[in-house]
């Protein structure tokens, strides 16, 4: 087998997953014997050169990590004439490592990791925290080095409402053949506060490799899915590997610690069957439990109480390979399934319903989708032929909900495929960035995206006065709590949106929700009440977005929706409201 052809299978099978239906044992056989040195050959790209094209540079990285010293632009000069329509790309930066994980931290920070500084699988883990007022630079990094030893590569990650704290659960680990791509249990901690990084000594029950969290009404995290040991025949004489996997969920709790949901085990929701362990795709619905949609198509009701429960639907739409699915209205979820084709999920009643809405443009295996603070979907990346660049799609698109439609949108420079990952900022961009480990390039670099309601309706391509919120709570609140926030006198309001903070992996954000703001503005004063039921609005962190009469948004505050337990001394701490950035759109 050639390297060139042994990539092309890791960029399928090797590398967090096999096929979307069953484990390809006699494919991933083929890998065996390769060299790491092998399976991470694709060119990087630091930002410079376009994926595809040979001659990606090799040199230059200043210091340690390489980064560009000074200023540099992360937002477009001028967005062109369709910009308002579109939105536009800024230029390419370079990152220190693949961002393949990737969360908006309460301070307004983003942490990334998934790779070493050479964007490979396995090598020694870093973390990378991007402060976004401080563009490009490498200023704007603080890398830190894994002193846990847990190989968190294709971990799931999201926000500890309680501490603020984001939690990493599972991940990698070698076998005793030293192969790779097998679940490890442990439970990694990165505080904001302090940028430290600490091990849980209490593991979790099962080892997790692509498994998916999912906060609750309660602020508990119910763990699902992913795989303990990889399926792998070897050489040599050595024995067989059968693949293990982790059909029972658990749940943790910052004051009780772990419990296993017994009664909830199944493998059709999120077990061996079907390639389900493979970061299922589950939200809390409405009700308070968890739905949870596997990748072929079922879907499914987990009680999360005690002991658990799950109960399978009738509803049931096609098959999904490696595509997003994202909450854009409470109890609704607009998912991409192969086709191509777009369904919206309705979870608001006694049993979900189904109903078809307009395709996408092409099929976007890997591709991500981002709510923004409008309502609407921004889907970029991924491609028509799995990790691949023949079927790249470089173009974005915007899904509507009011019409049901999808629109064109700007022209990102570099592929976006496996291993990417798109986040919200506060400042209402959306960070795209990552792809590889393996791939066809390895993307040690990102780009924003400014969506049309940040740049001037005119066809100028230039970016829009933005309205300016000027004071807002910094401390927590609680539902249904009555607050203000001022506004720089001359906006008058037309909306307020209230958008979880992100916490993506692996073409999944299940943490994303928006709630509409009700509110009464009195000068440069607005009135607000948060909301008021826990399954809408799980504690956690939020931003506020204040749009004006033109629908431009503010850089919005990070908000805490927490309610002290009774006799509680916790400290909370101060979660900063991001200061209005001077970059452009900013």
């Amino acid at each position: 087998m050639s390297i060139l052809s042994a990539v092309s299978v890791a960029a399928l099978l090797l590398s967090c997953g096999g096929s979307d239906e069953t484990d390809s044992t006699s494919q991933l056989s083929e890998l065996d014997g390769l060299t790491e040195a092998e399976i991470n050959s694709a060119p990087i790209d630091y930002g410079s050169g376009r994926g595809g094209v040979s001659g990606w540079p090799k040199a230059g990285r200043a210091q340690r990590l390489g980064l560009a010293q000074g200023g540099q632009s992360i937002a477009p000069a001028n967005g062109g004439a369709e910009a308002y329509l579109k939105g536009a790309f800024g230029p390419a930066f370079e990152w220190p490592l693949i961002p393949l994980h990737q969360a908006l931290l309460p301070d307004g920070r983003i942490l990334s990791y998934g790779t070493d500084l050479l964007g490979k699988q396995g090598a020694a883990l870093h973390y990378a925290v991007w402060d976004p007022s401080l563009g490009g630079s490498s200023d704007a990094f603080m890398v830190l080095d894994n002193v846990t030893q847990t190989d968190l590569f294709c971990s799931t990650q999201l926000l500890i409402p309680a501490t603020g704290e984001l939690i990493m659960l599972g991940g990698d680990r070698l076998d005793a053949y030293g192969r790779r791509n097998n679940g490890n249990g442990d439970v990694t901690f990165f505080s904001f506060l302090s940028n430290s990084i600490r091990k849980d000594p209490t593991p979790m029950a099962s080892r997790r490799w692509y498994a998916t969290a999912v906060t609750t009404g309660d602020g508990e995290v119910v763990v699902m899915g992913g795989r303990d040991d990889a399926p792998l025949k070897v050489k040599n004489g050595w024995p067989a590997q059968s693949p293990t996997y982790a059909p029972t969920p658990e749940v943790y709790s910052p004051e009780a610690g772990w419990r296993a949901l017994g009664n909830a085990a199944n493998n059709a929701a999120y077990g061996a069957t079907s390639s389900t362990w493979n970061y299922p795709r589950a939200w809390l619905a409405p009700d308070g439990h968890l739905f949870v949609l596997a990748r072929t198509g079922k879907t499914f009701h987990l009680d999360q109480a005690s002991a658990g429960s799950l109960t399978q639907y009738a509803a049931k739409t096609v098959s999904s390979s490696a595509l997003p699915s994202v909450m854009y209205a409470p109890g609704k979820i607009l998912s991409l399934r192969t086709g191509p084709i777009a369904v919206v999920f309705d979870i608001n009643g006694a049993a979900p319903t189904i109903t078809a809405t307009a395709a996408p443009s092409q099929l976007r295996t890997y591709g991500n989708a981002t709510l923004l603070p409008d309502g609407k979907v921004f889907v970029n990346g991924g491609s028509s032929t799995a990790n691949t660049e023949a079927g790249a799609a470089y173009h974005s698109e915007i899904w509507n909900p009011q019409t049901g439609t999808w629109t064109t949108g700007a022209i990102a420079a570099k592929p976006r495929l496996y291993h990417s990952a798109s986040i919200l900022l506060p400042d209402g961009s959306v960070l795209t960035g990552g792809g590889g480990a393996p791939g066809p390039v390895t993307n040690l670099n990102a780009e924003l995206y400014f969506p049309g309601y940040l740049f001037n309706p005119d066809g100028s391509g230039e970016f829009a006065a933005r309205p300016a919120i000027m004071t807002a709570p910094s401390g927590q609140l609680g539902w249904a709590e009555d607050f203000s926030v001022e506004v720089s006198p001359e906006s008058s309001v037309s909306r307020v949106t209230l958008v979880r903070t992100g916490s993506v992996t692996h073409a999944f954000n299940g943490e994303q929700r928006l709630l509409e703001m009700p509110f009464v503005q009195e000068g440069s004063t607005l009135h607000l009440q948060m909301p008021s039921d826990r399954s809408l609005a799980p504690p956690g962190y939020y931003l506020l977005f204040v749009f004006d009469a033109s629908g431009v948004p503010a850089t919005a505050p990070i908000l805490r929706l927490y309610a002290e337990p009774p006799g509680s001394a916790r400290p909370v701490g101060q979660i900063a409201n991001l200061r209005n950035s001077s970059r452009p759109g900013g």
